[in-house]
């Protein structure tokens, strides 16, 4: 992002991990974020690796914490069925950690993680600088994308019955269906197998509960594993506002000026009335004032003169003056001071957060044997929406300071629940495996606004029911010993159904109401069909070229509900009724791998990609969002829609992997990537009309960087590096009516240029590992209109034990963000306008210092 920073950041970062591998002999992240080939997308270990794992748990002593052995060769499936890069993580080897998928993710090099609404809000994920849009979320096979959604939102992906996570980047098999410029993440649920009771519980700051339990039986030709889990917390942590000091400042002087002209108007109106003189002089405080009012001296001083000069009665001079003392003196400064006492949130620049609650329950049913997959699971999110803070604005201005005060919360809440089924089935025959599958989802979201006071469709509630049915076939076959033949073929189409508040107001145009208007019903039809063959080149059996090519499609529907009428309404003719489109394409990747020795492997890959737009980028929601108007060459619409088309480029990487012993230890594994990626027709959504927004292709970009990743493993100590150094361009440019249609360079938003972690774990004996993490992301852009802001770099350490008690019970406990950085991270604006430049709290503050501790048993 800035380039005079470059060389210090690259020092800090090589400095970090030097003096990490100087400090312990070393940290293989128990064979989780190994630089690795994964497996086949919802297929388990082959009969050797599950042997494998067999022996190497029957040589662990009886106490001993769980553990994979490093030193073992990693199982074959995880390096012959993808060419491209790949980071296993497995969720079981943080089990007690209290981790969600996102806090996995954050050790995976060319992964960024957004907490867009803060930690346990919506979450996405890039990879190697895409868009969130870009990476296509996969559960056992399965595609978690949906088409109503921008992205998919990771927070709401429950980890805690999943054996393993793997990450895809740059070249992506042909297994997973769609092509995905940014990448791929994979989670791979846990096949059942022997009989097993395993339960845990746990707490952390901020009222967060966690539980879990998972049964495993063997149930006729295979085994059965039914798992419910239930993550849940407050989320009211502690942070400042940057505002308050300001507008406590600000309201303080005008209070002392309201004070002191207070103060001359009551020494002249005692004056006009002669009460002053005979001793008694103006006053020049407040506080001299009150006291003369209360001694004896000055109200006898005042009663005498009304008596005398006024030829007043003495009651009736007492009460008069105790009443001019009450309600036009004293009165008068009461009101001033209670109008300064009574400005909330000036006083105190702590604040805590609000409605920032959420709670999660999962449940799994999973039945599966050599051939047969049965698995149904269900989800249910319900949590607090919190507001924003302000990006643009003086801080100080009392909207803004009084965000998360108990007199301004909105009690605005998502519920969201998901059930989906798989049935699926593997078959193997001579030099040929294929298999089937069938899923179904259908996910309920429903959005609630008591407090909301905007007149608008959809400000008070809104309600989205999305169905998809979708099926795969997909197999291997070997022909030889040089070709391995991989195809994918799957379909599914999703319908989506809208609902909310106002649908029979008519906020658009007077004779057609918001339910006719806004469209209420989508469609989206996807069908994938995905060649790979991977191809020994020599008689050694070292070097492979695995070329791919995919065919995707999409056919996206948007419609408004109501009789036919030719637009939708006469003041848009361009938006039809109903609106349709239909996208294609062909694309291709090829891989090259060369296994030099058993230590060294080098790999370069090289690709096409396409990504297909969702249900609102094509059709728009009718309202805010539609799509564009053609026009002529004279600048009149035409009276048809130009849909936006899909984003499209080509990405590449070089690879050498080391896996061997370095630095001393007994074992390690090393991989340094160079990774480049170019992109264009990328979407933006542009101001269009006057009432309406509408998403076009006006956007270019590229990327280059690095990625690191080492595990190493001593005797006693592991270590695991992670570091990824990013480059980026990007351009836009304004191809409205009224635009120039020239691109222009504008900061790419959320790519820090430089992110790493840490994490090293001690192991003193067989019950007790002592780990501590230290993780770092840089600076970025976070607003990409002048005045340009910046949000701070954050680096938050970590640390934690776990010890197990007897053979059933392991206690973990820990603290993350020791040192409170999540909440104090700031932006701050780049340009001139007054009040811009001040730092300013991020939009949603980041919970910080968590202290947790988790008891787990196992039978």
């Amino acid at each position: 992002m800035k380039q005079g920073k470059l060389s210090k950041k690259a020092l800090a970062l090589g400095v970090c991990c030097t003096l990490a591998l100087g400090m312990a002999p070393g940290l293989p992240l128990p064979g989780s974020s190994g630089i690795v080939h994964a497996a086949e997308a919802g297929g388990e270990p082959s009969q050797e690796t599950q042997d494998t794992v067999a022996a190497d748990s029957g040589q662990a002593q009886e106490y001993a914490l769980e553990a994979i052995t490093v030193e073992a060769k990693r199982p074959d499936w995880e390096s012959k069925l993808s060419p491209g890069t790949v980071t296993i993580i497995r969720p079981d080897d943080y089990k007690g950690e209290q981790k969600t998928l996102p806090e996995l993710l954050k050790d995976v090099p060319g992964v960024h993680v957004r907490y867009v609404s803060g930690k346990g809000q919506y979450t996405t994920v890039t990879v190697r600088g895409s868009t969130a849009a870009q990476v296509g979320v996969f559960v056992d096979g399965v595609l978690s994308n949906l088409g109503g959604d921008a992205a998919v939102d990771i927070s709401t992906i429950p980890v805690s019955n999943v054996e393993r996570i793997e990450v895809y980047r740059g070249y992506i098999p042909a297994r997973f269906g769609g092509t995905y410029m940014g990448g791929v993440i994979n989670i791979v649920t846990k096949k059942p197998d022997k009989a097993n009771i395993s339960a845990q519980i746990g707490k952390s700051s901020w009222g967060g509960t966690t539980a879990g339990l998972e049964i495993t039986q063997p149930l006729g030709t295979g085994s059965l594993m039914i798992g419910i889990n239930r993550d849940q917390s407050d989320g009211d942590f502690r942070y400042k506002n940057l505002g308050v000091a300001k507008a406590y400042t600000e309201a303080k002087d005008i209070y002392d000026t309201k004070l002191k002209d207070c103060l001359d108007w009551i020494n002249n109106d005692l004056d006009s009335y002669g009460l002053l003189g005979a001793g008694f002089s103006s006053f020049s405080s407040i506080e001299e004032l009150k006291a003369a009012f209360a001694s004896d001296a000055f109200n006898n001083h005042v009663i005498n003169i009304f008596v005398t000069d006024w030829f007043m009665d003495p009651a009736d001079a007492k009460s008069m003056w105790e009443e001019m003392k009450s309600n036009d003196y004293l009165g008068r400064e009461e009101k001033i001071r209670k109008d300064f006492y009574g400005k909330l949130g000036i006083f105190d620049d702590t604040r805590y957060r609000r409605n920032n609650d959420y709670k999660n329950t999962d449940a799994i049913i999973k039945w599966q044997d050599d051939h047969w997959l049965v698995k149904g699971s269900w989800k249910k999110i319900d949590r607090g929406m919190p507001k924003k803070l302000f990006l643009t604005g003086d801080l100080s201005e009392p909207p803004k300071i009084g965000i998360d005060l108990p007199e301004f919360i909105e009690r605005k809440r998502q519920k969201l629940t998901t059930k989906d089924l798989l049935v699926g089935r593997r078959n193997a025959s001579g030099n040929t495996e294929w298999g089937w599958q069938v899923n179904y989802l259908d996910q309920d979201k429903q959005y609630r606004n008591p407090d909301s006071y905007i007149d608008a469709a959809f400000a008070q509630w809104s309600a989205f029911d999305s169905r998809r049915l979708g099926g795969a076939i997909d197999g291997t076959h070997k022909i030889g010993d040089k070709h391995m033949f991989e195809f994918l073929a799957n379909w599914s189409k999703e319908k989506m159904d809208v609902d909310g508040s106002r649908m029979g107001k008519y906020d658009f145009y007077d004779q057609l109401p918001n339910a006719l208007r806004f469209r209420t019903y989508y469609e989206q039809t996807l069908f994938n069909l995905q060649l790979q063959d991977t191809i020994t080149l020599n008689q050694a059996a070292d070097l492979w070229l695995t070329p791919s090519i995919r065919y995707n499609y999409s056919k996206v529907m948007g419609r408004a509900a109501g009789p036919y009428r030719s637009s939708i309404d006469p003041n848009h003719i361009w938006v039809k009724q109903e609106d349709s489109q239909v996208n294609d394409k062909i694309t291709w990747q090829l891989a090259l791998k060369k296994q030099v020795d058993d230590h060294l492997t080098l790999r370069s890959t090289y690709g096409t990609y396409y990504r297909l737009l969702n249900l609102y980028e094509i059709a728009g929601d009718g309202a805010g969002i539609m799509p564009r108007p053609n026009s002529d060459n004279n600048g009149l619409i035409t009276g048809q829609s130009m849909f936006p088309v899909p984003e499209e480029g080509t990405q590449w990487d070089l690879s050498a992997i080391w896996d061997g012993k370095l630095l001393g230890a007994d074992s390690s594994k090393v991989q340094l990537t160079y990774f480049g990626r170019d992109s264009k027709n990328m979407l933006q959504l542009y101001r269009f009309g006057f009432d309406f927004w509408s998403y076009t292709n006006a956007h270019k970009g590229r990327a280059n960087g690095v990625e690191l990743q080492g595990d190493f493993h001593w005797n006693k100590w592991d270590m695991n590096l992670a570091g990824t150094y990013m480059h980026t361009k990007q351009q836009s440019k304004n191809d409205s009516q009224t635009g120039d249609n020239v691109y222009r360079k504008m900061p790419h938003l959320y790519a820090p240029e430089w992110e790493g972690s840490v994490r090293l774990t001690y192991r003193p004996d067989n019950r007790l590992a002592i780990f501590g993490e230290l993780k770092y992301i840089d600076e970025m852009y976070c607003w990409q209109q002048d005045p340009e802001k910046v949000q701070s770099s954050l680096t938050t350490v970590g640390l934690g034990a776990k010890y197990k008690i007897d053979k059933d019970f392991q206690i973990v406990a820990g603290v993350n963000d020791l040192f409170d950085k999540g909440p104090e991270m700031e932006f701050t604006s780049t340009g001139y306008i007054p009040g811009e430049k001040q730092n300013k709290p991020i939009e949603y503050p980041l919970q910080g210092r968590t202290y947790y501790v988790t008891l787990q048993y196992r039978y």
